[in-house]
């Protein structure tokens, strides 16, 4: 069974060759696009916008990265967003290669889609596939991201302990299991480490991970290509399904039945689930309540953001991975005590502010400082001050109002819902840099138009000298303090 990979990328300046260039080059612009307003303007200008593309004779895609630690980068966070909006604007499923500058070869990342399951209408991605020995499958999970490199402290040890326990039992102990926390915690990276000890197991089994987007794409092109029975014999035919991103099935009816029949077949059959979201399943937006009551009937594992001990833990792994790209990345002591104490929300922030140093050191020869590192932070707008969430913002208006989080990303349009929404998008808007598509989705999939109503209806009420204004400082001393 030929297993599926991706990673794409993406070019301030594309060089591209061959006949297909100008529609090719048309469709990374919108691409681009896409990103540069999803990921905001800061991240996109240091991890995107330096990615070159160009198209080979035979019709392939190359994506060319800087470093391979910028190829990585980008593979792991974006690779699954990207394919999502290359598979929209091109129809011929070209075969996409990502590699670092200077590489001698490129390394495949992308099989066509018919390679999944032997039939065009299931473009799901098998990321891994444990299968015995001499079956001539071949495993594509990435090893980095296993239980070895997984740190453990008290904000996801629960979570840790039962992605293990999971692994080495015959029957599923917990079904399904469901991992929740703010992005960029491990959610992801404990999903894989299921994937990456499932196929190292004594006895294999085969497991199958994919995004909820990827879900959804996979059974929408089935839907109209009237051959759902291949997809669901691909993500029913395994032992262990991993899906990431769960709430992006939220609100769509017949996804939601697909899914829901998908988890109870599985479970039905003693086969292990293990999901992810950013919100535990009570809280996500899904319309059928029986899927609704599946998914918190297993086990639910919190994981939140690590303290300084943990974050020192993380950091001193990332660094030992970075020097293995980059033998003279050195960073001292102090350094590391400095970055683990201003870097209070996630891991990947973390990544982030790695990858800006290794560009301004270990790219150019020079040694890293508390110099370079502070003005990696403040360039990211990574100081010792909070970074709020979306969440935080939800919680703390609900809690306000004495409704609840759930009110607020519903479709409910009374005005005891309606003006806490207005509100919550509104310190959304202004106390986070997340773009206003993302804050849209993060309100119950609500598109930016909806935000842009919110911020400028809460913004004429403050200038008119509404006691909104008040509750507004009120709400920001709160969650800021």
């Amino acid at each position: 069974m030929a297993l599926n990979k991706l990673a794409v990328s993406e070019a301030k300046t594309a060089t591209l060759d061959g006949v297909d260039a100008g529609g090719i080059s048309a469709i990374w612009r919108r691409v681009r696009a896409h990103l540069r307003e999803e990921c905001g303007p800061a991240l996109y200008s240091q991890e995107i916008a330096r990615l070159r593309v160009r198209l080979t004779e035979t019709g392939a895609l190359i994506i060319i990265a800087p470093s391979s630690f910028n190829r990585d980068w980008v593979e792991d966070h974006w690779g699954a967003r990207i394919r999502a909006l290359w598979a929209e604007l091109d129809t011929t499923h070209r075969e996409i290669l990502l590699r670092s500058e200077g590489e001698d070869q490129p390394q495949p990342m992308v099989a066509s889609r018919s390679s999944v399951s032997g039939q065009s209408a299931a473009p799901v991605r098998a990321v891994a596939t444990a299968a015995p020995a001499g079956s001539g499958d071949t495993a594509l999970i990435d090893a980095r991201f296993s239980f070895d490199s997984f740190r453990v402290g008290p904000a996801n040890e629960v979570a840790a302990a039962a992605a293990r326990t999971m692994v080495g039992a015959a029957t599923p102990p917990f079904n399904p299991v469901f991992f929740y926390g703010d992005y960029g915690v491990g959610k992801t990276h404990l999903l894989h480490a299921v994937a990456t000890a499932v196929q190292n197991n004594s006895r294999p089994r085969k497991a199958l991970y994919l995004t909820a987007e990827e879900f959804l794409s996979g059974f929408v092109t089935a839907m109209r290509a009237r051959d759902t029975i291949s997809f669901k014999e691909t993500v029913r035919g395994v032992d262990v399904l991993l899906i990431d991103d769960v709430h992006f099935i939220a609100g769509k009816p017949k996804t939601e039945d697909e899914f829901l029949h998908t988890i109870a077949a599985l479970v039905a059959e003693n086969k292990q689930v293990v999901l992810a979201s950013h919100k535990p399943p009570a809280e996500l937006q899904m319309q059928d309540e029986r899927l609704r009551s599946l998914l918190t009937g297993g086990l639910s594992c919190p994981l939140g953001k690590p303290d300084l001990d943990l974050r020192r833990q993380i950091l001193d792994c990332k660094i030992a991975q970075a020097t293995c790209h980059y033998p003279t990345f050195d960073v001292s002591e102090a350094v590391r005590d400095f970055l683990a104490a201003r870097i209070t929300s996630s891991p990947r922030e973390m990544e982030g502010v790695l990858n800006n140093v290794i560009c301004r050191t270990a790219l150019i020869g020079q040694p890293v400082t508390m110099e370079v590192v502070s003005t990696a932070l403040r360039e990211l707008s990574l100081s010792s001050e909070r970074r709020l969430t979306v969440d935080e913002i939800q919680k703390v208006v609900a809690t306000h109002f004495g409704i609840t989080p759930a009110d607020i990303c519903s479709k409910r349009r009374t005005q005891s819902v309606v003006r806490p929404r207005h509100i919550a998008m509104y310190l959304a808007k202004t106390l986070t840099t997340r773009s206003l598509p993302d804050i849209g989705r993060r309100f119950g999939g609500r598109d930016h138009s909806t935000v842009i109503h919110a911020v400028s209806k809460v913004s004429q009420m403050i200038d008119a000298g509404d006691p909104v204004g008040d509750e507004i400082d009120a709400l920001t001393r709160e969650l800021q303090g």
